[in-house]
């Protein structure tokens, strides 16, 4: 995200820099190659204190820089995701302006599940900021008592809805479907998933999410899944591509599986929810969770295990049923 500098900061070559005319030259003040340092000192230059300097735009994009580094891949994009939404509203307001009572009104019109992230996301942004020294007031974001109701994701989906996806779509994506199912990939390391994953042993990928390693081992269907999405073709290219032959964008995968629900009369379903079928019909709960590659088998037990399993009721003891 690019910094929005206040007037007479300057970043060249690497480093932030304070402009200013002095007997009608104009000089160049190095300040620091870090935003953070070169802003305290920038409001050193200006006579305020650094808190009055942020504004809550530059705030959020100076934690998303420091944080690159550390943060999982897909928890950055998440946070770039709800910025969209988030610095329309709160971005021209200094840090000290915003107040709870702001934070809470925004989450309540919200009204969904993202209100919640993108407060989450200024809680963690006011947290960097005073354990930073930047910021020495109350975390206007911290955990508040109101938050969205987040249900908890329990879709199955039974092995007939399966099939009828499977029918609806065409030939690239019946494969990547039945792939998905199989193996229960999440939907972006399936779309970046190369031909070079392909080992001896099995499939071998990092979890996007975990940043872990994972390996698939093959089963007869997965190798000729795999065969049949590569076709000819070898070396460091998507095994799965888009009608057009190339690699499927975000926004195109989402596209195409929305025609294909819609299409078997299940405009409910989410990809995800293939993941959470795979987890479900796997033999046991340490089968799934080795499947999706979870740390903690709670988390496979309390949102991957979704399926309905028939309960046999009590034989009566001590006493005989009247019948009729």
């Amino acid at each position: 995200m690019k910094l929005k500098l206040p007037q007479r900061m300057h970043y060249k070559h690497g480093a932030y820099y304070y402009v200013s005319r002095i007997a009608g030259k104009v000089k160049w003040l190095r300040l620091s190659g870090e935003y953070g340092e070169a802003l305290r000192k920038w409001a050193e230059l200006e006579g305020g204190k650094p808190s009055q300097a942020w504004t809550v735009a530059q705030a959020v994009a100076h934690y998303l820089a420091v944080s690159a580094s550390r943060l999982k891949p897909a928890t950055l994009a998440g946070y770039e995701e709800n910025t969209k939404q988030l610095l329309p509203v709160f971005g021209h307001m200094l840090v000290t302006e915003l107040r709870k009572a702001h934070v809470y009104s925004y989450v309540v019109k919200r009204g969904n599940v993202s209100g919640n992230r993108e407060r989450a996301l200024l809680s963690a942004v006011y947290a960097h900021l005073t354990k930073a020294g930047i910021f020495d007031g109350a975390n206007p974001a911290a955990e508040m008592q109101f938050r969205n109701a987040e249900g908890v994701g329990k879709r199955y989906v039974e092995d007939g809805e399966l099939a009828a996806l499977i029918a609806a779509a065409g030939h690239r994506m019946k494969l990547l479907v039945r792939f998905a199912y199989l193996t229960g990939m999440r939907q972006k390391d399936i779309l970046e998933l190369q031909l070079t994953a392909a080992t001896d042993a099995g499939i071998a990928y990092t979890d996007s999410k975990t940043g872990k390693d994972h390996l698939t081992a093959w089963s007869d269907e997965l190798r000729a899944i795999w065969k049949a999405a590569a076709g000819m073709r070898i070396g460091s290219v998507p095994v799965f591509l888009s009608q057009t032959g190339d690699a499927y964008t975000s926004s195109g995968f989402k596209a195409s599986w929305r025609r294909v629900k819609l299409r078997a009369g299940l405009g409910a379903i989410t990809f995800h929810d293939l993941r959470r079928k795979a987890g479900s019909d796997a033999d046991d709960t340490d089968h799934a969770q080795a499947l999706l590659g979870h740390s903690d088998s709670k988390i496979t037990r309390k949102h991957y295990r979704a399926k309905l399993v028939a309960v046999q009721p009590i034989e009566p003891r001590g006493f005989k049923p009247k019948r009729g």
